[in-house]
């Protein structure tokens, strides 16, 4: 695997999730950097930074949702 400090080239990627902005169906994208993530819509200018970090913790705080949310349904 590559570090990204490393890289000499840009690393973006799209996803296949949409999202409806003014009108249209928009992929998801992912401008991937050292210092942390740009999140924006195919085709838009506007993006929203977030760190590796915050999506690590935003991930586990809806897994155990996710969890306690099983456990209430299976009693």
């Amino acid at each position: 695997m590559n570090n990204l400090a490393t890289r000499k080239t840009r690393l973006c990627v799209e996803f296949s999730d949409c999202v409806r902005e003014r009108g249209k169906l928009r992929n998801v994208t992912f401008d991937l950097s050292p210092y942390g993530i740009k999140v924006r819509l195919k085709g838009m200018r506007t993006g929203y930074d977030i760190s590796p970090a915050r999506v690590y913790n935003q991930a586990v705080l809806l897994e155990v949702q996710k969890r306690r949310e099983e456990r209430k349904a299976h009693k």
